[in-house]
């Protein structure tokens, strides 16, 4: 009960003394454990000879074999209860040390949450704002371009409004950019290449045909195939208030991808 409060005590502070109490007790319980083996061992040896003592029919050597016995049964009996104690009290300190752990974990977390929350409030919400204007700048300029464009020189040909350096789009449903690669079959005697009623691929006419490829390039179409999607549409920077945002893309959940062919389910983002 003692070593319990004193423990106890110890828990609250969390000094590095529980770490050597306990390497302690663990140290006392080795020594109590070798001190019963070796009891153990010497209690064998007598029960074992205790026959040849009978054998001798001398009662002053068989009292004092039993005398012996006796009192090697008695420090089992002491070493036991000493493992007993010290295993009972290695593992009371091994879960106040455990404990201890967690309220320092515990701790941490406390300050994490806090410094988090912190952290949302003032930093996030600060730089989403300054975000905000930088998008709402961008679309002025954009703007600008636009009505530049509604009222061209003349032989000026109209403004770029991507304001991105990289097109995101899709030129064709096809293809992702300006080339495709084009299969066609030419004849391995003649050189010439297979006309429409050839039938290259069937398999009886396989040998007398040469299977090649080729990249052809393909004029840039004046309206693509999926337009260019601008970081100003695809921005969207939520509030830290429920269902609040500072800015809500036209395009919110709607991933920047230049599959035409995905479906709507597919489109969107969960």
């Amino acid at each position: 009960m003692a070593l319990m409060g004193r423990k106890q005590k110890k828990e609250s502070s969390g000094s590095a003394s529980d770490a050597v109490d306990l390497e302690r007790l663990r140290r006392d319980l080795d020594a109590a454990e070798a001190e019963r083996s070796d009891a153990v061992r010497a209690q064998t040896d007598l029960s074992e000879r205790r026959n040849d003592v009978l054998a001798s029919e001398d009662v002053g050597q068989l009292e004092a074999h039993e005398t012996a016995l006796a009192a090697v049964e008695r420090r089992v009996a002491v070493a036991d209860t000493r493992c007993t104690r010290l295993a009972g009290e290695i593992e009371a300190a091994e879960a106040q040390a455990e404990q201890a752990r967690r309220r320092i974990e515990y701790a941490k977390g406390e300050k994490a949450l806090a410094e988090g929350r912190r952290l949302l409030a003032e930093e996030y919400v600060l730089a989403a704002k300054a975000l905000v204007e930088i998008l709402k700048r961008g679309e002025k300029l954009r703007a600008a371009i636009i009505e530049a464009n509604e009222h061209l020189p003349e032989g000026c040909d109209p403004l770029s409004t991507m304001l991105e350096p990289v097109f995101n789009g899709q030129f064709y449903p096809e293809v992702k950019g300006l080339t495709k690669e084009e299969t066609y079959f030419v004849n391995k005697e003649t050189g010439l290449r297979a006309g429409p009623y050839d039938l290259p691929e069937y398999a009886s006419n396989a040998h007398k045909w040469e299977r090649r490829t080729r990249t052809i390039d393909l004029p840039k179409p004046s309206f693509p195939a999926v337009e260019h999607r601008s970081v100003l549409e695809y921005t969207n920077l939520p509030d830290i208030f429920p269902d609040s945002y500072l800015r809500a893309a036209p395009f919110w959940g709607r991933p920047r991808f230049g599959n035409p062919e995905r479906t709507e389910e597919q489109r969107r983002v969960f």
